[in-house]
């Protein structure tokens, strides 16, 4: 197997490029391929020429003999042959040129040094690369490294000495890739990239390709991004096309459609339908300037300039053209003229190639020109940048000429390229020919023209009948989009127009069957009188008690006189051995005058407007609120289907408040005591507050307690604050802000086989994923089959840490290419010994199910109230649910406990049979703290 530069260059390029060269497959012809391969065969010869004139005849060679290298006398050499050899592959180079230099002083070698001539003025990586070559294949010619190669190259004859050494290792890299491709009777999988547009195979690896559907046909998808759709079992693009979601734009997005979606350019290619996503927008104006800038790169040479001006529905085509590049500031100076003296317009361009070259040349400009580029920058419209979020042709790619056949004239558009104009323009240069220089105006006048049809198409689309295009298919995404997502359905909806709400409003239920039907049918009168809303509560009391004084509590004496009788009702429920019922209370006070001090006073010291339900009610409402999950309309209804008390479901809210501040401190009691446990949980959730703002609730659990907290950010800067006092083990998820905490701590496994589970169903045919994936389970099921057997012992579990280290270790060895699998390498590199802590300690669990199993309670709440809650609701709702939770989590019966008036944690823990110490902040009574006599009375039973 030989490798020739020829060879190495093609991989450098494209490894299918390579492989056919050795195969020696006929070429299918590109015409800027044959005109850089004889343009650099002229050069070489050329500067070949150039080189050795500069010498004396006596100390150059030509062809010399590899054999004698250490002996020879020349001072450079031309077209010399060398050929180094392994055990797998031979190298041959047929060096361009090779300098000798004499060595300093006795006993040291000459050195060598090989020369490539370029003709391009910019070189790449690749060409040093190349040089790198042919200094490897004379190192082993020569027995000793040859450090530094020359390049000579442009029109200039600039020389750039590469230091090869340092490309030696990448070379040999190459090298290896190179035999083991050619050693391959087979192909490689064929993918287009950015040089197929130079290579002599551009036509044949097109076709395969389109025959083949590749991925690698769309020109905007990088090779991880390849790799991630095959990983997945996606390799054509009508097989992405399917993959395409339409998602609704985010409220907040302030660039809303910037991405750009691959699946659904494949559907507009599968569905030959140009699809609109979001809103393209362009500028208006009085007149359109349609610009492009045709120039040779290499060089930074603008040689012509085209502008299509459309003013009125006229078109006017400006061409400025450039002899020699003394010539190029002239044509922008008179484009800079022409273009000023234009009324109200906008200058319109393809990509930022144009704009790039008005800039660099504003410098060589006088003043008055500059000025008018600075005008004619300000009012330039990139078209391209306005396309690529919004709209997507059926199309591979977004060039202005494949885009040019959906919304101009296909017929008259040919299939010249921009390197195309290259090899006209150095045509043209050395031959002056008057064909080239109309073929090439000729091409700039097709650009704008073809320009100006893609603008006013996406002019079009922001009109009524933007949709209706002439022989092209258009599709707009947001009709894909369904109006409201399903949990919205029976929501309010906003109507366009005032009329159309007030004719929907008498649709609705209620309204027809009492304003409507009533009239129609005489039997409605009955039924509508029955309707819950119209009914009051039975108020006839259970229990009456009155409050009476003897003596003015003023001066003591008898003489008093009672002036006005007041009474109010407390609605509650009672609980009994055989069932509960409703229960209502009289509370009868009068108020007093005294005849010896003419002191006025009342029997009951109350607020104006005392509480109307009883603790039992409220205990009913919260437990079936925040414990069964039943929203606060649900268990009014159930109020009064059971007890006949009709309530209002905002009445109900109002005593929710006043038992989140009886349980505060037992909430800050909570608190406390997680912080002095060895092991606590953590975990986080996101809420959405009624005025449209984001938040998260976070919780902190262990085995027997819970607390719920509101942030307005996941931002984890305060938890090093709060969590200062704690000295355990802290178990989490994978969430980077708690690795900076300074505790011990187990990140949880259970998260990682969910993560994992998940991406090998997205990724079936990822076998290096697969690989590590295997190992962890193997590893991963042994340990929790001791846990299974053991419990959660140190002496048992750390058996296993000797796999765990040879597991990790071995993971983190793998030379691994699956991006995927790359990521979770890194993920077992960060963070592998935080997931085998619980190794290391006793007692702690390998998952984080008491945080998980607190939040699911959140989740649950949040389905009926997301959207609706205020910080205030929110903070009295998780007060209560860290209560109610830490009820559970001791097998506590949240009724009994709500009923009981126990307000702290201490409390809790006996109801649960637990005999605890009380900590220095809680209360250390044994008696309960009692409600206001004038809110729970005497009567209120317990369960």
């Amino acid at each position: 197997m030989k490798i020739t530069p020829d060879l190495f260059h093609a991989y450098l390029r494209c490894p299918t490029k390579c492989w056919l060269r050795a195969t020696q497959e006929p070429p299918s012809g590109n015409t800027y391929s044959e005109w850089v391969k004889t343009h650099n065969e002229l050069y070489r010869v050329a500067e070949t020429e150039r080189v050795v004139a500069g010498l004396p005849s006596g100390e150059t060679a030509t062809s010399p003999e590899a054999e004698n290298l250490k002996a020879a006398q020349w001072r450079l050499a031309s077209s010399l042959t060398v050929q180094a050899q392994t055990d797998s592959w031979v190298a041959e180079s047929e060096l361009q040129a090779v300098e000798r230099v004499p060595s300093e002083g006795r006993g040291k070698a000459a050195q060598f040094v090989p020369i490539r001539f370029i003709f391009r003025n910019k070189l790449t990586k690749d060409d040093k690369l190349l040089l790198a070559f042919d200094a490897m294949v004379l190192s082993q010619v020569l027995g000793r490294e040859v450090n530094l190669g020359k390049i000579i190259h442009g029109d200039d004859h600039a020389t750039l000495k590469v230091k090869t050494s340092a490309l030696a290792g990448e070379v040999r890299k190459r090298l290896g890739k190179i035999a083991s491709l050619l050693s391959n009777p087979t192909p490689p999988d064929l993918v287009l990239n950015r040089h197929c547009a130079e290579c002599e195979f551009q036509a044949r690896c097109r076709m395969i390709a389109v025959e083949k559907d590749d991925l690698s046909l769309l020109g905007g998808m990088s090779e991880k991004e390849r790799s991630r759709h095959r990983s997945k079992g996606i390799f054509t693009v009508t097989q992405l096309s399917y993959t395409f979601r339409p998602r609704r734009t985010p409220k907040r997005a302030k660039n809303p459609a910037k991405p750009r979606y691959l699946a659904l350019q494949a559907l507009a290619i599968r569905e030959n339908t140009v699809y609109i996503h979001g809103t393209p927008t362009l500028p208006q104006s009085k007149t359109q300037v349609y610009l492009d800038i045709e120039g040779l790169p290499d060089s930074d040479f603008h040689y012509l300039i085209g502008t299509l001006v459309v003013s009125e529905g006229h078109e006017t085509f400006h061409s400025f053209w450039a002899d020699t590049q003394t010539d190029e500031p002239a044509i922008f100076a008179r484009f800079a003229d022409t273009i000023s003296r234009l009324e109200d317009f906008r200058v319109f361009h393809f990509g930022d190639y144009d704009t790039a070259a008005l800039k660099g040349m504003k410098p060589c400009l006088p003043e008055c020109f500059q000025k008018q580029l600075d005008v004619i920058l300000g009012k330039c419209t990139n078209v391209l940048s306005a396309l690529y979020p919004h709209v997507y042709f059926p199309t591979y790619s977004n060039s202005l000429k494949d885009i040019g056949r959906i919304v101009g004239d296909a017929c008259s558009i040919n299939e010249a390229t921009g390197l195309h104009s290259i090899v006209w323009r150095n045509g043209w240069e050395a031959r002056h020919e008057l064909d080239l220089k109309a073929q090439l105006i000729e091409y700039n006048r097709t650009d704008c023209v073809l320009l100006s049809r893609l603008s006013d198409f996406m002019i079009r689309q922001t009109t009524a009948d933007g949709s209706k295009e002439a022989g092209t298919k258009v599709s707009h995404t947001q009709e894909t989009i369904a109006d409201r997502p399903h949990w919205r359905k029976f929501g309010p909806k906003m109507y366009a127009h005032e009329e159309l709400e007030q004719i929907n409003k008498r649709a609705y239920f209620d309204y027809q069957r009492e304003k409507v039907l009533v009239r129609t049918h005489k039997h409605f009168k009955a039924v509508n009188k029955r309707h819950r809303k119209l009914r009051k509560t039975n108020a006839r009391p259970n229990k009456v008690i009155q409050l009476e004084l003897k003596r003015c509590p003023k001066c003591g004496s008898r003489k008093i006189q009672p002036i006005k009788e007041m009474s109010h009702f407390l609605l509650d429920i009672k609980f009994s051995r055989t069932g509960v019922k409703k229960w209502v209370t009289d509370s009868r006070s009068f108020r007093y005058r005294c005849g010896k001090c003419d002191a006025q006073f009342s029997s009951e010291d109350r607020l104006p407007n005392p509480q109307r339900y009883g603790h039992a009610l409220v205990a009913w409402a919260l437990y079936w609120n925040i414990q069964c999950g039943l929203n606060m309309s649900r268990v009014v209804k159930s109020l009064g289907d059971v007890f006949q008390i009709y309530v209002d479901a905002c009445a109900l809210y109002r005593p929710r408040s006043y038992a989140a501040r009886l349980y505060e401190v037992m909430y800050g009691e909570i608190l406390v005591e997680l912080l002095r446990e060895p092991v606590i949980h953590i975990d986080e959730t996101t809420v959405r507050l009624s005025k449209a703002q984001n938040g998260y609730v976070w919780v902190v659990a262990s085995t027997d307690k819970v607390y719920y907290f509101y942030r307005s950010s996941r931002e984890g800067a305060f938890l090093e604050e709060m969590l200062s006092p704690f000295a355990g083990v802290l178990v989490s998820d994978f969430y980077t802000a708690y690795d900076s905490l300074p505790c011990a701590q187990q990140k949880c496994l259970a998260h990682l086989v969910r993560d994992i589970d998940d991406d090998l169903l997205k990724n079936p045919l990822d076998i290096e994923f697969k690989a590590i994936t295997t190992d962890f389970g193997s590893l991963l099921t042994a340990i929790v089959q001791t846990v299974d057997r053991y419990g959660l012992k140190k002496r048992h579990l750390h058996k296993h840490k000797k796999e765990v280290r040879r597991f990790l270790d071995s993971v983190s060895s793998r030379k691994l290419l699956s991006e995927l699998a790359i990521g979770y390498q890194k993920r077992f590199q960060k963070s592998g010994s935080k997931m085998f802590t619980f190794l290391d300690h006793e007692g702690v669990p390998w998952n984080n199910n008491n945080a998980e199993h607190a939040i699911k309670r959140f989740a649950k709440h949040r389905r009926n109230a997301n959207g609706k809650f205020t910080e205030a609701s929110l903070r009295e709702y998780l007060i209560i649910a860290s209560v109610l939770e830490t009820c559970e989590f001791n097998n506590v019966s949240v009724l009994d406990f709500l009923l009981s008036k126990e307000t702290t944690l201490s409390g809790l823990f006996r109801m649960a049979g637990r005999k605890t110490e009380p900590s220095s902040n809680m209360h250390t009574t044994s008696q309960p703290i009692d409600l206001p006599a004038n809110t729970i009375p005497d009567s209120a039973d317990q369960r």
